[in-house]
């Protein structure tokens, strides 16, 4: 597809073909249906791009291969806010940032992006340095760089000039202490022990490469907690059956949600399991399905149920975009890519606060718990619960003979009685 496919009037594409963007224009229209953009969305895109296309030849920038991600910055966050450009024919602001974003997504493909102009600074230096290590020599999977990622960036920020090889020898105790109180104050046990392990494994990443004199991993408050403290809480299977009737499969959204809260709902797995799901797992024929580990756990392999089945094959065949990736849900709106890692917890509180379930974790784990405390009523052995669940160890499955309560009954002593 090019441009003369999308603008009737001949005059259109001669005005849009000026650079440095405008003879790019034609293989970005063909990767904006690869992407599944298509009807008045792709329209829309490419006057918008044209928008940040005339403030590029407007800032002396004439050439494709100059363009730095900075540009993208300055026109989003100075030009577009106090947008004087007169007789063009762009209106409105809405969509202008995600256009730009797939400009220059689609530049980063063809590799013509500039190399920023100044050298990266100390704290990126660093956090390269810190992921790699990660990767490398503690060996952990994306999902949990990322997490590290997500507090790294904020920390480093914080420390200012300090977040250098040098500066680091100046960091104190009472820094580590400000960051992790700042971003664990307000939040829940699961994110404070994020932070606080974050913290702890760079700490001892720079103790180890000699960029600071002590170890400050030990200025990292502890966080007292005991083994199987808490108590798991799940779903009630009449509240399962409130939120799947609660779904019209009727379009897209409807039909991969449902099939989603099935998979949860029949196996038990995390919600990464069902992100990660891949075409090539689902076994037609043999009838089974099969999860990748996640977590260090191991892979579950488990008969297709025929009404998770029946649902999957509703959503490949009418709810399910064409695309080139291998993941089974993928997100409803172009550009069509697989699942972000949160997607799923944020889609099933949604279903569960639209059919009225409350008082209870509002998140894609509530339905492994269900899953594990109803195997556990219907009599089966901690070590089958742990084989379904892709435990490796069993002794993270006994946190469920807390729900066991038929069992429980029968532990008390009696109580002697007390004569007045």
């Amino acid at each position: 597809m090019v441009l003369e496919d999308i603008f009737r009037r001949p005059s259109i594409p001669v005005r849009l073909r000026t650079p440095p963007l405008g003879s790019l224009f034609d293989g970005f229209c063909e990767w904006l249906c690869s992407q599944g953009y298509s009807g008045i969305t792709l329209f829309r895109r490419i006057w918008q791009v044209s928008h940040f296309n005339h403030f590029l030849h407007q800032a002396g920038v004439n050439n494709c291969r100059k363009i730095e991600r900075s540009f993208a910055a300055r026109f989003l966050t100075n030009h577009l806010p106090r947008c004087r450009c007169k007789n063009q024919p762009w209106k409105g602001r809405e969509g202008t940032p995600g256009a730009v974003r797939s400009i220059m997504a689609y530049l980063d493909v063809r590799g013509l992006l500039a190399p920023p102009a100044e050298e990266p600074s100390g704290g990126s230096v660093l956090q390269g340095e810190f992921l790699g290590y990660l990767r490398s020599e503690r060996n952990l999977g994306d999902s949990s760089i990322q997490k590290h990622r997500q507090f790294l960036v904020p920390f480093l920020k914080a420390l200012g000039p300090l977040a250098t090889r040098k500066g680091l020898r100046r960091l104190s105790p009472r820094e580590v202490h400000r960051f992790f109180l700042k971003h664990s104050e307000k939040a829940g046990p699961g994110t404070r022990r994020d932070v606080q392990g974050f913290l702890r494994i760079f700490l001892r990443f720079c103790l180890q490469r000699g960029y600071v004199k002590r170890d400050l991993s030990q200025a990292v408050p502890k966080i007292r907690r005991y083994r199987l403290s808490q108590v798991p809480r799940g779903l009630a299977e009449e509240e399962i059956r409130k939120i799947l009737g609660g779904i019209r499969c009727v379009t897209p959204v409807g039909r991969r949600d449902f099939s989603i809260l099935q998979i949860l709902a029949n196996y038990g797995v995390r919600g990464g399991q069902v992100r990660a799901l891949k075409l090539g797992d689902i076994q037609w024929r043999q009838e089974r399905i099969r999860f990748p580990g996640q977590k260090g756990g191991k892979e579950v392999v488990a008969p297709l149920i025929r009404e998770v089945g029946e649902s999957l094959v509703d959503y490949l065949r009418h709810g399910r975009p064409r695309s080139a990736h291998s993941q089974v849900f993928l997100t409803t709106f172009p550009p069509f890519r697989p699942l972000c890692p949160s997607a799923v917890s944020v889609l099933v509180h949604a279903r569960m606060r639209r059919a009225g379930v409350s008082g209870r974790p509002m998140g894609s784990h509530t339905f492994r718990h269900a899953f594990a405390s109803r195997l556990l009523r219907q009599g089966q052995s901690i070590k089958t619960i742990a084989d379904l669940l892709g435990h490796r160890n069993i002794n993270t499955t006994f946190i469920y003979t807390k729900v066991d309560f038929a069992t429980l009954r029968q532990l008390p002593l009696d109580w002697p009685e007390v004569g007045t």
